[in-house]
């Protein structure tokens, strides 16, 4: 890349990009349907095996035939373009097909999480007046106490031991005690075998990258879940660039996928990149354990939260990890001690590569960023992918803030939604034009982009609370209190949540102290005698409990609303 005269601005400057070859840099975006891509990057190889679920091994051709079968029976229940499918299910084999004939046909999948409260899957159900659910057996007595409050007409429901190897079928029904669930006894619930039966090959493929392909939620950490609705090309655009960013991905690696395929990093990360390599996955069920699949299936490729890699380095176990391409952290913020201590691990069992931590969100398919083997700066996020732009903004004027700069984090990117089903308010307060005339979607978070492009990233934005303080009020953002407590010594990760005072607001620290056995009191007077010394008594934390780790979303994020509630029934 030609270097021009920098403006210090990050959106013009770009200094990521001397990181990309020209190629890259210029190459198009492909414009294809998420089955198009697929099928594209396993055309030539279609005798290899793709996927692999508890002992059964199934080629690129038996998965695209499979695809066609479930298309042509979708098509026999009238599903057609633009109909939205629900699939509550769980990582199995049924669930990839489901979601790649789906597309396939121009339908459009509304991913749930079958262990959400009846509420958010009655709103979530509604939300998209789906006539069609799928999910498994462990699940159909859920679905049963709702289905007469949503628009459902036909339930089909998938044995969660549908596709495993009959050595496996038989070691779950023994060791796990796991008995035959027999079909709810409603005229609208079918067995897969069933729906199965009945196909109508003649439906038309849709070709449309503009089309929404999936719509899933948000985590809700500060707010209420919403569904984002993802198309085609958004989808297809993260995995490219994912591809083409400096990865070490190739055909004959291995990727190992442990977090659910009904978030949005399950999607355009976790059978999209793979798919579209070529590689095999290892298809499991969702959060099983990250040690577990590490030392069973050496993968080349594997992403977890924090906390699993955190458990992982504290477990310290003898594993031999030089198979490691790409350990992936992402989803949540990943403290410099922490990230630390799990590359030392990490190199210590072998492994050629560190942590890669990456940075994105649900409405911008998951992921913008990424460290990586070849480019890597310890505490941030990575650089932005080739076709994305990040930056910092003043949070009141929503100008663009320069090189080291804090302000809110803003994305522009190929990768985001087509916007929050059935929310224009909503779409509309997070995705932005500014007087640039680009569309941002503001993050929430604070942070700021380095010399080198390498995003920082400080905090949420909107974790705050609102102290009173020399006779006036004080908006104490959460983040600047963690970003000083956290260089105490003896802490490893803090959390600040607002509980109630006399007056306004204090700040609450959740602790995890880097010696686990050290006394609770002990630990506490510490930290008090610190936050006197090095923090000044506005920003100081009133109180202080000592915990072993924090609640989490069910898309793997710190629970910040959870601990708020737990302080203040603990206040």
């Amino acid at each position: 890349m030609k270097q021009t005269k920098l403006t210090g601005y990050p959106s013009i400057d770009k200094p990521w990009l001397k990181y990309y070859s020209e190629e890259a840099i210029n190459a198009p975006l492909p414009e294809c349907t998420m089955y198009e891509a697929a099928y594209s990057g396993n055309e030539d190889h279609l005798d290899k095996v793709i996927f692999e679920f508890y002992g059964r091994k199934i080629t690129a051709k038996q998965f695209f035939d499979r695809v066609d079968d479930v298309a042509a029976a979708l098509t026999s229940l009238s599903i057609k373009h633009g109909d939205t499918v629900t699939i509550c299910m769980l990582n199995t084999p049924e669930t990839v097909y489901l979601m790649y004939a789906i597309n396939k046909i121009g339908a459009i999948a509304n991913l749930l999480c079958p262990v959400s409260p009846k509420e958010e899957l009655l709103h979530d159900i509604n939300l998209c007046k789906s006539e069609v659910l799928f999910t498994l057996d462990i699940f159909q007595d859920k679905m049963l106490e709702i289905i007469d409050h949503t628009c459902i007409k036909k339930v089909v429901v998938a044995k969660l031991k549908q596709s495993m190897s009959l050595p496996f079928r038989i070691a779950v029904t023994i060791i796990k005690k796991q008995k035959s669930i027999p079909l709810a006894e409603d005229l609208r619930f079918l067995t897969w075998n069933h729906f199965m039966k009945h196909k109508d090959y003649s439906f038309v493929v849709n070709h449309d990258p503009k089309d929404v392909a999936a719509i899933v939620y948000t985590g809700g950490t500060t707010g209420g879940s919403k569904g984002v609705a993802l198309t085609n090309y958004s989808i297809v655009a993260t995995a490219w660039q994912y591809i083409h960013g400096g990865a070490d991905i190739e055909r004959n690696d291995t990727w190992a996928e442990v977090l659910p395929l009904f978030i949005a990093y399950g999607v355009s990360c976790a059978l999209q990149i793979p798919l579209m390599v070529g590689i095999k996955i290892h298809l499991r069920l969702p959060m099983t354990d990250t040690i577990d699949q590490l030392a069973r299936f050496r993968p080349n490729h594997i992403m977890s939260g924090p906390d699993s890699w955190n458990q992982l380095a504290e477990l310290a176990k003898d594993i031999d990890l030089s198979f490691l391409k790409e350990p992936i952290s992402g989803g949540d913020t990943l403290p410099v001690p922490v990230e630390q201590k799990v590359n030392s691990y990490l190199d210590k069992q072998g492994s050629k590569y560190p942590l890669m931590n990456g940075y994105g969100m649900s409405e911008v398919c998951a992921a913008v960023s990424c460290n990586n083997i070849r480019i890597h700066k310890e505490g941030t996020v990575g650089i932005p992918f080739v076709k994305n732009i990040v930056s910092a903004f003043d949070i009141d004027t929503q100008e663009e803030k320069k090189t080291g700069e804090e302000g809110e984090l803003c994305i522009c990117t190929p990768s985001m939604m087509w916007g929050y089903v059935n929310n224009k308010a909503e779409t509309e307060n997070i995705a932005r034009k500014h007087s640039d005339g680009k569309v941002w979607i503001h993050t929430g978070d604070l942070g700021f982009i380095d010399e080198d492009g390498f995003i920082h990233i400080n905090g949420r934005l909107k974790r705050y609370l609102m102290r009173y303080w020399s006779d006036g009020v004080k908006k104490i953002f959460c983040p600047d209190i963690e970003r000083h407590l956290i260089k105490c010594p003896i802490i490893e990760n803090c959390v600040i949540v607002p509980v109630t005072a006399d007056l306004g607001q204090a700040p609450h620290a959740y602790v995890i102290l880097k010696d686990k056995s050290m006394p609770k009191k002990e630990a506490v007077d510490a930290i008090k005698g610190y936050c006197e010394q090095k923090i000044g008594e506005v920003y100081r934390p009133d109180s202080f409990t000592i915990v072993q780790n924090y609640p989490h979303t069910k898309v793997g994020k710190i629970d910040y609303r959870a601990l708020e509630k737990r302080a203040a029934k603990e206040a």
